[in-house]
């Protein structure tokens, strides 16, 4: 559905390299997944960072971009709920074309 639109998804994650790839593989992502993602990262992705069993980790954070890079729209989370859907970013990004 997004790719119909022209939306391409991306997504980053400070698991190492096979933690993402065992989360990745097999399922139905099927966009580019950034792995080993730092604390120095987090704050130029402008994500919020936290802590799980001593490791920093990036809480969810999502982005709408517009074709020049400007966030068009976001959500910051501590938690699954609340994250944006496919139809949900679909009705956003053809409201505002």
């Amino acid at each position: 559905m997004l790719t119909r639109l022209g939306i391409k998804v991306v997504a980053a994650s400070t698991d190492p390299e096979a933690g993402a790839r065992k989360i990745t593989s097999g399922g139905p992502i099927t966009f580019p997944v950034g792995f080993g993602v730092t604390a120095g990262g987090i704050e130029v992705l402008g994500a919020v960072p936290g802590e799980r069993k001593g490791e920093t980790i990036m809480q969810p954070t999502e982005f709408i971009l517009r074709p020049g890079g400007e966030i068009a729209a976001s959500l910051y989370a501590t938690t699954q709920l609340g994250r944006m859907n496919p139809r949900e970013i679909a009705v956003f990004v053809n409201d505002r074309k």
